[in-house]
């Protein structure tokens, strides 16, 4: 049970705020904070940096200032009996958030519907506060932050949402006023692969989905995902999920036709097809996650012999 008492965001103080209570048996405190601020800790005030969050404990006293001319946060006191909140790793301990405008959209989220206080209200503050600890806790983890971590994560979304920009090394260092060699040993360390790796994994998703869903011609898809060479773009589809685009695009469309049984554990089977929505339709939609970028023959069933784009052909039985 998560009962939310009382709830802010974008709270902002003057610079002679200063908060000072005990946590009541039973209730947390969160707080994450867009400005700096003083917290007192053993007897002493530390700064600490805008994007820190603290989660005081039931009966923990609560002691923070401002430091700057102004002070904002976002703050909920609540009830739980989670253990995502009860067995939370940092208890009493300032910690840096790596993503605060995400945490700072669920705790609106949060603000919004305790203010509606609808039928399933409940169930749904209970979500979004698993989903806010389950982020936070990623960060208690993650003891490492670097500072360009904000920054990181920005770039890392612009990029899924606009892989068709004319992405390059050189262009994502200039805009985080970083050296080439630099951005990509942080990108690396933060997501797992290069950023190069990412534009290409969000431009083959964004393909997946047109070739899909629509009846673009290959070469426009190609187009719309940033790609200015259609063979550049056949190749890395063919690298990544393992199929051509044509290939993929008429068993998408078998897929979607094709009647469905449901499992009894859940799942379901395309039996004309010979997919399901287990392990084969993942690894059909999904492909792997790192993959060679080298290059390797057109697919012989994209381009006709004078080098122009086929359009989609559907098998016959």
């Amino acid at each position: 049970m998560n009962i939310i008492h009382f709830i802010g965001y974008s709270a902002v103080h003057p610079s002679d705020f200063l908060f000072e209570m005990t946590n009541a048996p039973g209730q947390y405190t969160l707080l994450l904070v867009s400005t700096p601020v003083h917290f007192l800790l053993e007897g002493q005030w530390q700064e600490y940096p805008a994007g820190t969050a603290m989660l005081y404990a039931p009966g923990q006293p609560i002691c923070y200032r401002a430091c700057r001319e102004t002070y904002q946060n976002d703050w909920l006191r609540f009830s739980s009996d989670d253990p995502l909140v009860t067995q939370f790793p940092l208890m009493g301990v300032p910690f840096p958030v790596s993503d605060t405008a995400y945490c700072h959209n669920l705790i609106k989220l949060l603000t919004w519907e305790t203010s509606l206080s609808s039928a399933d209200s409940e169930l749904t503050i209970s979500h979004l506060l698993q989903v806010l600890f389950l982020r936070l806790r990623q960060d208690t983890i993650r003891r490492e932050t670097s500072t360009h971590a904000p920054q990181l994560l920005h770039l890392h979304k612009k990029i899924y949402n606009s892989p068709y920009l004319p992405w390059s090394i050189r262009s994502m260092a200039e805009e985080l006023h970083l050296s080439a060699g630099y951005l990509q040993i942080l990108y690396k360390k933060m997501f797992g692969v290069s950023c190069m790796d990412d534009v290409i994994t969000s431009r083959i998703r964004m393909a997946r989905e047109q070739l899909a869903y629509s009846e673009k011609p290959v070469a426009e898809i190609a187009d719309s995902c940033g790609y200015r060479n259609v063979e550049h773009f056949c190749r890395q589809f063919r690298q990544q999920t393992g199929l051509t685009p044509g290939t993929f695009r008429r068993r998408a469309l078998e897929t979607l036709a094709a009647p469905f049984d449901a499992k009894k554990d859940g799942s379901r089977e395309f039996p004309e097809s010979g997919l399901s929505t287990g392990h084969a339709v993942t690894n059909y939609y999904g492909g792997p996650s790192h993959y060679n970028v080298a290059g390797s023959d057109l697919p012989s069933d994209v381009l006709d012999t004078q080098g122009n784009i086929l359009p989609p052909q559907v098998e016959e039985d």
